[in-house]
């Protein structure tokens, strides 16, 4: 890896993680009702106290739109942040919020796929996104922030030339990637130029849309994922079958994948199986997609942690800084352990 795409990376999964936690106090637990005012400076804050975004480098042009659940928790925070070094615009949005059920019910909404073309009319007639990604998206696009400017509408504002880079991880992995062929399929917005890159995101969408998004997205997206991670397993049928075995090979007694969870693998890929989720990035009707636009790690299991729900969420969170070559303290989050970390 170039030392330029290795800092790309590291400034983006700091920018994905800072959002992540962009409700969440210095205390680690998160706010209920939280103000507008009180998230923004929670992202500078966060922002300034991590290595690679620190100094200013970044600032809020847009948002935060904040989309609260019915308990007050922000099921989804997304704002517009503009490079003072390149003047390139980024796109982050938030993933999953284990404190709010709508953002959880729509991770596991993966039973239904729901028509891309409501968000993009020219796109594949077959091109779908599971029920839960587009739940999501339908709310991030359509909640504005306190200038009361949707998404769109604030892109349309700046130089048509703009290089907009959209990012996220998890649930907001998968969202980014419906939201950058949203963005670049509006009138007024077609052209700016669009980077997508995404972390630890689960299947957004059927093989109809990997298939349209490799073909819009071809150079100017890569999915990254540990291998160590079952997030990014789901929802492909095959895929999520991996989840019985994922650490068996650290030899550890309680990391072995408890049996109810691998009967609920089963269950699942059966049930995913006529849906055909796809990855996008692997594949295309015409064979391997060149450029690549996939980065695997190959994680390490986390000895320390003997206990597998533990495991689960280091691999799919703070194993992706190690694997970046930065340290946990790099990042102004919650440490492994603490509050309600995501």
């Amino acid at each position: 890896m170039t030392s330029s795409r290795l800092e790309q990376m590291q400034v983006n999964l700091t920018l994905a993680y800072v959002l992540n936690n962009a409700a969440t106090d210095k205390f680690g637990h998160e706010i209920q009702h939280p103000t507008v005012l009180q998230v923004k400076e929670i992202i500078v804050d966060r922002m300034n106290g991590s290595k690679m975004t620190q100094n200013n480098q970044f600032a809020i042009v847009w948002g935060p739109a904040i989309v609260l659940d019915p308990n007050g928790f922000a099921a989804n925070v997304t704002v517009v942040l503009k490079s003072a070094g390149s003047g390139e615009y980024s796109v982050v949005t938030s993933g999953t919020d284990f404190k709010s059920p709508l953002d959880v019910l729509g991770d596991f909404s993966y039973g239904t796929l729901e028509p891309f073309s409501a968000y993009v009319p020219n796109c594949p007639p077959d091109a779908r996104i599971s029920a839960g990604t587009n739940g999501a998206l339908f709310k991030v696009l359509n909640t504005p922030d306190s200038s009361q400017l949707k998404l769109g509408d604030f892109l349309r504002t700046v130089q048509p030339s703009a290089v907009v880079n959209v990012v996220g991880h998890s649930l907001g992995g998968a969202l980014a990637s419906a939201i950058v062929l949203y963005l670049r399929n509006q009138s007024g917005l077609q052209t700016q130029t669009y980077h997508c890159q995404t972390f630890a995101g689960p299947t957004a969408g059927n093989a109809v849309f990997a298939d349209y998004f490799n073909g819009q997205m071809r150079a100017n997206a890569v999915r990254i994922f540990n291998t160590r991670d079952i997030v990014p397993m789901a929802w492909n049928a095959d895929s999520i079958l991996n989840v019985k075995t994922v650490y068996s090979d650290a030899n550890i007694a309680t990391l072995d994948t408890p049996a109810d969870l691998k009967v609920a693998v089963d269950v699942v890929s059966l049930a995913t199986r006529p849906l055909n989720y796809t990855q996008w990035g692997t594949s295309d009707p015409s064979g391997p997609v060149t450029p690549v636009m996939q980065y695997k790690f190959d994680g390490k299991v986390n000895t320390d942690i003997l206990d597998f729900q533990i495991q689960v969420g280091y691999q799919h969170i703070y194993e992706y800084i190690t694997c970046l070559d930065m340290a946990l303290t790099d990042i102004d989050i919650p440490a492994p352990g603490t509050g309600d970390a995501k």
